[in-house]
């Protein structure tokens, strides 16, 4: 069986890119098939915030029980748990580069009203999008084992270097 590797800073930058291209060319190509680019509203970023705040707290209480208490996780909830924050950080990645590219797509008609708040609802909702893909990985991070001081060749801890 092959170990899961942690999310690469590549994989999100992607992810984030393609986002950006998708949420950047969304309001071109609604109005080429003449429709009505949509409005904003600052649901989907306080959708995404709740989801980051509840990552969040999963991943300081995941670091709290097997980092600080040396506590054993049932391995269900250990998958559950890598397959929540893996899915947490790439989700996240991608809404991140959709919401600014959207953003970014109206900046010059930020002095108009729809304009204006389409910038602002956008930018909200990358960084609570933001929010969440360091709680992801900051998850993954809970998830990783322990390494034990006690297993090295000699039985003597070496202090790391710092």
């Amino acid at each position: 069986m092959r170990p899961v590797r942690r999310t690469s800073v590549l994989l999100v930058a992607v992810l984030v890119a393609i986002g950006l291209v998708v949420g950047g060319g969304l309001p071109a190509l609604t109005r080429r098939l003449d429709g009505e680019v949509p409005l904003l509203s600052w649901t989907p970023a306080l959708l995404l915030l709740t989801v980051a705040v509840i990552v969040g707290t999963v991943a300081w209480s995941t670091w709290q029980a097997v980092h600080k208490r040396h506590q054993r996780v049932n391995a269900d909830r250990a998958v559950f748990l890598l397959a929540l924050a893996h899915a947490s950080s790439r989700v996240a990645a991608l809404f991140m580069g959709a919401y600014a590219g959207f953003a970014l797509a109206f900046v010059e008609a930020l002095e108009t009203p729809n304009g204006s708040e389409r910038v602002q609802h956008g930018a909200g909702a990358a960084v609570a999008a933001a929010i969440l893909l360091v709680a992801g990985l900051l998850l993954e991070r809970a998830c990783r084992l322990p390494v034990d001081d006690d297993e090295d060749d000699d039985g003597v801890s070496e202090p790391s270097a710092a």
